[in-house]
């Protein structure tokens, strides 16, 4: 028994030992440095967290409530939309003229311009536009018939060297885009028509919208008063800078972008009337209209473009249609677009793409024309308020 008493103590005194050996060593070895893990989670901590997803959760609340009263008053958003951005474009005319004469003369002189430059556009172009749409439609089985053949062609160079299955597929697309517009296109173009004919859309485009512009020109300086009156007095300063950037950036984006638009428009149309291609016209007017978004322009018209170029002359043809697209479009990418509306916006090219793709897909095509001012009205705003708390 002494023997196993003897045991038990050395034992225990080398448990001992051990123990206290382990507590001299500081505690940051064991990875704990002596804190508790959630020692970050204070109360102060955990009350702002609380308040940002409240706040967040009101702010996507609130954005639904109004997109969908957006949605509802779709024709009057279009309507009121319209206005402003024929106000803007004109107004810097109307500033001019109403330095030297009453604003009522000024208005009477810019619109009767306005009007008659319309009337010039549509006798010039719409007449040559229908022609083209008109022989389009009826060539339509001929150029299906001339694909057939150019598919089916083994001496052709590029077609021949294809392999069976992506030839089939080419041989299957005529088929596939029928069936698609069949389904797709003619209930699109029905509704098209229903909203281009109605009544309601014949008055508001001739008469609601600028009407309405012309009591937004009227009354321009007595809408900046007003706003200033919602402002601190000690804010004005601000508030000015703010409105004078807006305006920079909706009126430069909207005039510089229609002639942008027009620009590449009658470029395309002069190269691919020099080159003979089949409804120039038409196709610079696509290639216009389209451009009015960024990046819809050139997709938009690109592969008819080529396409006709190929069935009708060739592929030598097709080539330079296809460089004079990669030329127009380098021209107005890196000349004419940071000239005449990046300098305004001030968005970088990411920003106008994503700007873009949210426009489309919260409201369309109106969606993604009016997503490039406001994004750039959205920017001027939060500069300023970074600038204020900096401050």
């Amino acid at each position: 028994m002494p023997e196993v008493r003897q045991a038990l103590s050395a034992s225990l005194t080398r448990t001992l030992r051990l123990g206290e050996a382990e507590a001299s060593v500081p505690k940051r070895v064991f990875g704990m440095a002596g804190k508790n893990p959630w020692s970050w989670l204070t109360e102060e901590r955990l009350t702002y967290a609380l308040k940002l997803l409240l706040v967040i959760v009101i702010v996507l609340y609130l954005t639904g409530v109004v997109l969908g009263f957006l949605e509802r008053i779709g024709g009057l958003l279009y309507v009121v939309v319209g206005a402003v951005f024929l106000a803007y474009l004109l107004y810097p005319a109307v500033r001019r003229l109403r330095a030297r004469m009453p604003l009522g003369a000024a208005l009477a002189i810019v619109y009767a311009v306005l009007v008659l430059v319309v009337a010039v556009a549509v006798y010039l172009i719409v007449p040559r536009v229908t022609e083209d749409i008109r022989a389009a439609a009826q060539n339509i089985p001929k150029f299906v018939a001339a694909y057939m053949l150019y598919v089916n062609d083994p001496s052709d160079p590029v077609i021949s060297r294809l392999p069976a299955t992506v030839r089939i597929e080419l041989l299957h697309l005529p088929v596939v885009i029928v069936g698609w517009l069949r389904e797709h296109g003619i209930e699109a173009a029905s509704h098209a028509l229903t909203i281009l004919l109605g009544a309601f859309t014949v008055i508001a485009t001739f008469v609601i919208i600028p009407v309405l512009s012309i009591y937004l020109l009227a009354d321009m300086d007595r809408l900046r008063a007003s706003f200033l009156q919602l402002v601190p007095r000690d804010r004005w300063k601000t508030a000015l800078a703010v409105l004078e950037e807006i305006d920079g950036v909706i009126g430069g984006f909207i005039r510089g972008q229609l002639i942008v638009a027009a620009t590449v428009g009658i470029l395309l149309t002069v190269g691919l009337l020099i080159l003979h291609v089949p409804y120039a016209f038409l196709l610079g007017a696509l290639a216009g209209a389209g451009d009015l978004v960024p990046y819809v322009g050139a997709v938009l018209t690109f592969i008819p473009a080529v396409g006709t170029a190929l069935l009708s002359n060739g592929w030598v043809d097709a080539t330079a249609v296809a460089a004079i697209f990669v030329g127009i479009y380098q021209l107005e990418g890196h000349v004419i677009a940071p000239m005449i509306v990046s300098s305004r916006v001030k968005l970088s090219p990411l920003i106008v793409l994503l700007a873009v793709l949210i426009g489309a897909e919260l409201g369309g095509i109106f969606g993604m024309v009016v997503a490039i001012p406001v994004a750039g009205v959205l920017r001027v705003i939060l500069m300023h308020l970074s600038n204020q708390e900096a401050g």
